[in-house]
């Protein structure tokens, strides 16, 4: 998979974030009180804010590419039927973190992914609140975009070994990971974690600043796939409970599997995790079927 004209790609979707970003803020802005808070029917919250980055979005995706097909996490109900005949489409996330924004705590963002055949192709992840950019692809590298100046290609960094920096999220599965957290602190590692909210967990991991992101819990495919793309551009992956790089668009449900981003692949991972892997996968396999 090659994208074509990706810094022409990078252009037109860093215009579209702006924008989105801009709908965003104007909402962010305001008192809580003006914030227009429902809770969707999976009792996730929505704000007005997801609901205009979502209307500038599909807009501008719509007229930079009108034949694409979008799928957003504020328009899901596309049929399996239909989208299993998508060879490449676009994968929208228009507020990555919609808890981490009802806190103010400014560590949400803004995702787009092109997926081709399963695999992001291409991906933007974009913090409204400092106004940086992430964004690439396996193809054409990742880089990281500041409000000035020319922008830094990610690399992830080199394993600074017994030192191991984990990255976690704020609310979820933090008690789930401990098992693989325990897991290398036995085979002498030195093992610190930062929890953060939203695609910024990858991110940080893209441009050098953590090594692990394990991810024993819920998420659905517009949660990743743009930080995804962002990883494998700098030269790391996104991986299952078994090793497999993480896929899209395979099954009707939107779901994720569990997963781990591993920055520098150099080192034996698969060695140090089994043992704690195997149980964590038959606690999904459990979850799975408690949901079926």
């Amino acid at each position: 998979m090659v994208l074509e004209h990706p810094s022409r790609m990078a252009r037109e979707l860093g215009r579209i974030c702006r924008d989105a970003s801009a709908a965003i803020m104007k909402v962010y802005n305001q008192p809580q009180q003006q914030w227009d808070v429902k809770t969707k029917a999976d009792d996730s919250p929505v704000t007005a804010a997801d609901l205009g980055a979502h209307k500038v979005i599909m807009r501008g995706l719509s007229q930079m590419m009108p034949r694409l097909p979008v799928l957003s996490e504020e328009s899901a109900n596309v049929a399996w039927s239909a989208r299993s005949q998508w060879g490449r489409y676009w994968l929208v996330d228009p507020l990555d973190g919609t808890r981490e924004f009802l806190d103010r705590n400014d560590e949400f963002t803004i995702n787009i992914a092109m997926i081709e055949h399963g695999q992001p192709l291409f991906g933007m992840v974009h913090v409204p609140v400092t106004g940086v950019t992430y964004y690439g692809g396996r193809s054409c590298g990742s880089y990281r975009q500041g409000l000035e100046g020319e922008p830094e290609r990610l690399e992830v960094r080199s394993l600074r070994l017994p030192q191991i920096d984990v990255v976690a999220s704020h609310r979820h599965g933090n008690e789930q990971i401990q098992p693989l957290l325990d897991a290398m602190q036995q085979q002498g590692m030195n093992v610190a974690r930062r929890q953060i909210g939203s695609s910024l967990k990858l991110c940080m991991i893209a441009e050098g600043q953590a090594d692990f992101y394990p991810r024993i819990g819920p998420t659905c495919e517009w949660d990743t796939a743009a930080a995804q793309a962002v990883i494998e551009g700098a030269g790391g992956k996104v991986l299952d409970l078994n090793f497999k790089t993480l896929a899209y668009n395979q099954k009707d449900s939107l779901m994720n599997a569990w997963f781990m981003v591993l920055g520098d692949l150099h080192h034996p991972w698969q060695n140090w995790l089994t043992p704690a892997l195997e149980q964590l996968r038959l606690d999904e396999q459990e979850a799975a079927e408690a949901d079926s």
